[in-house]
């Protein structure tokens, strides 16, 4: 024990983890704050080598060796934010963080006779700051998907527009699309949406949802993110078409959407009733584009006498499966 009784009560009344070593880089005095951040008592520490207590790798307890020397030898040194382990209550070794300096504590004589360690835990500041270098990293790849589906559209817009103005509102209109939908995945902490509110969201632009011209049945189904961006867009067009060309561009239009799950299937009945005569498309538009280009994707399109009727089957990781089936 360092022989200062005052020194002694100073350092154990200070917030700031304190330790003292001596020459055989022992244990010989250690404050509250130190022992609270270790979750060791005195007595367990008390003459003992870190090491013994502590273990480390060999590379890392060559740098804590490297500063002990350096100390005897009368240099202090600081480290910032250095890993350390410690075990925990249970056994498992709990990882931390401190920021900490060491100096030279000399004796009577002038020669260094112990050395004194004080330090910060910033394992909290550390774990907050690698989990925004995380979600930075994860921005930065969304940022990036986004924008590549923003190219890709535009591209497919321009092919089936015939002047710049068409272009303009029609590309636009589906920019709108996509930021309805990215604000609500930001919402949702940049987690898929249920199928459900993704039609919803869409059908909410042209009708309110209780309109009895609606009816939307299936299970309760959340997407993946990626599946959310495709659905949103597809369904978006899918809308649009209903409204100019479908069974909303008449009185008395009705559409029903069904979903379900079948043998690893995700199943979608999109049909629409109401409007008379209406015939094959002459050209593929743009929501036909789209489910061409999905992977997995089957569709059966059926054009009535009374209206589109449309089947999509998607097979894949494409919905986030529920908690009890993990």
């Amino acid at each position: 024990m360092v022989e200062n009784l005052c020194f002694e009560k100073i350092l154990s009344s200070l917030a700031t983890p304190v330790v003292v070593f001596d020459r055989d880089i022992r244990f010989s005095y250690a404050n509250e704050a130190y022992c609270r951040s270790v979750l060791r008592r005195w007595e367990e520490l008390e003459g003992r080598k870190p090491a013994d207590l502590f273990p480390e790798s060999e590379e890392r307890m060559d740098a804590i060796r490297l500063r002990f020397q350096r100390a005897f030898e009368g240099e202090a040194s600081s480290t910032d934010a250095a890993p350390y382990h410690i075990p925990g209550p249970d056994g498992r070794m709990l990882e931390r963080y401190w920021r900490s300096r060491i100096s030279p504590l000399y004796g009577p004589d002038g020669s260094v006779t112990h050395v004194i360690q004080s330090g910060e835990d910033v394992t909290d500041e550390v774990m907050l700051r690698q989990q925004k270098d995380v979600i930075a990293a994860e921005l930065e790849h969304r940022v990036r998907n986004t924008l590549a589906m923003v190219g890709s559209l535009a591209v497919v817009t321009g092919q089936y527009t015939p002047s710049v103005e068409a272009f303009v509102e029609t590309f636009t209109d589906r920019l709108d699309a996509m930021s309805r939908n990215l604000f609500m995945i930001s919402d949702n902490h940049w987690r898929g949406l249920p199928f459900r509110t993704i039609i919803e969201s869409e059908l909410a632009q042209i009708a309110s949802i209780d309109d009895p011209r609606i009816t939307l049945d299936g299970p309760e189904l959340i997407l993946s993110v990626r599946s959310t961006k495709w659905v949103a867009l597809l369904t978006h067009e899918l809308v649009t078409n209903a409204t100019r060309y479908g069974c909303f561009s008449v009185s008395g239009g009705s559409l029903a959407v069904s979903w379900r799950l079948a043998d690893g299937a995700f199943i979608v009945d999109w049909v629409e009733t109401g409007r008379k005569g209406t015939g094959i498309p002459e050209r593929k538009g743009f929501g036909t584009q789209m489910l061409d280009l999905m992977p997995n994707v089957v569709t059966e399109r059926n054009f009535r006498d009374e209206g589109l009727a449309l089947r999509i089957t998607v097979t894949g990781s494409f919905y986030v499966p529920p908690a009890d089936s993990l």
